[in-house]
């Protein structure tokens, strides 16, 4: 089996952050941090801007955190591009796989943590020209990626860095203030000091993921990962019925039949959610 050409590369942003760094990965200097406000979105964005990609080239940027979120490592990326990468242009690596399993899509969850983001999302892409309604669109794990953890060939960045700029000029356009894209949100175990903007910009990759545009593959967490304990209940049979609101998910999706998103709710419904908590 082909090793395959990879440039993934780790984001870090001092000697704390560049500490973290894992063997394997490319170190992608941004000690300047320029813009803050727009964490690894500002250094993909100009990264992307400033570089020709290679044709036959696995790209990724990931945070310092990647392993330990996670928990995969460059090796794990490297043998799994290289054992499904003939049959794909984009690899997810996403973690919180009962989230992805429990909420109908990324806007969803995201309006969970982030109260605002779907209207706001949805005002982007309508905005932007493009034509869906967030709030009734499926995804699974097949086609869910979460604080951009993938890899994906030449073809995905171009249409990534198209959206992005879109993006990018519209938020920026609309900077005035403190309200809307600047809003702060919850993140982690700050409150309220993370933009909106910040949020908004990590689902963007679903726009291309989750629509056919390109052949992707994702890694299955759901036997052994664990359960976010802060939001669902453990054990057996919660870990059964996330998985039971997944696969409905993708049999809705790859068949259109209603009868598969019945179970999904039926299976969601015997599941606790406990909301996180919110900044007043």
């Amino acid at each position: 089996m082909a090793r395959p050409d990879l440039q993934a590369f780790q984001i870090y942003y001092d000697d704390a952050s560049k500490a973290m760094l894992a063997p394997g990965f490319i170190p992608l200097d941004n000690t300047s941090n320029l813009r803050p406000d727009w964490f690894e979105f500002w250094v993909m964005l100009n990264y992307l801007r400033e570089h020709e990609l290679e044709e036959d080239v696995w790209y990724g940027f990931f945070s310092p955190k990647f392993p330990l979120k996670s928990g995969f490592d460059h090796e794990f990326l490297t043998a799994t591009v290289a054992r499904y990468g003939e049959e794909a242009e984009v690899a997810l690596f996403s973690p919180g796989w009962d989230q992805i399993a429990y909420f109908l899509n990324p806007w969803e969850q995201g309006e969970v943590w982030h109260p605002g983001l779907m209207a706001m999302s949805q005002q982007l892409v309508t905005d932007i020209g493009i034509d869906v309604t967030l709030r009734e669109l499926v995804f699974d794990a097949s086609t869910t990626v979460f604080a951009n953890y993938l890899l994906a060939k030449r073809g995905y960045w171009k249409a990534w860095l198209d959206l992005a700029e879109k993006l990018f000029a519209y938020v920026e356009d609309r900077a005035e203030g403190t309200g809307g894209y600047l809003a702060s949100t919850t993140y982690g175990k700050r409150l309220r000091d993370t933009p909106m903007k910040t949020f908004i910009q990590e689902r963007l990759a679903n726009l291309l993921t989750g629509f056919g545009q390109f052949k992707v593959m994702s890694s299955d967490q759901s036997a052994t990962a664990a359960i976010l304990s802060k939001m669902f209940p453990g054990g057996l049979e919660v870990r059964y019925l996330l998985q039971t609101c997944d696969l409905m998910k993708r049999k809705y999706r790859l068949s259109g039949d209603p009868q598969y998103l019945q179970q999904y709710w039926a299976a969601r419904k015997n599941i606790r959610m406990i909301p996180p908590p919110r900044a007043d």
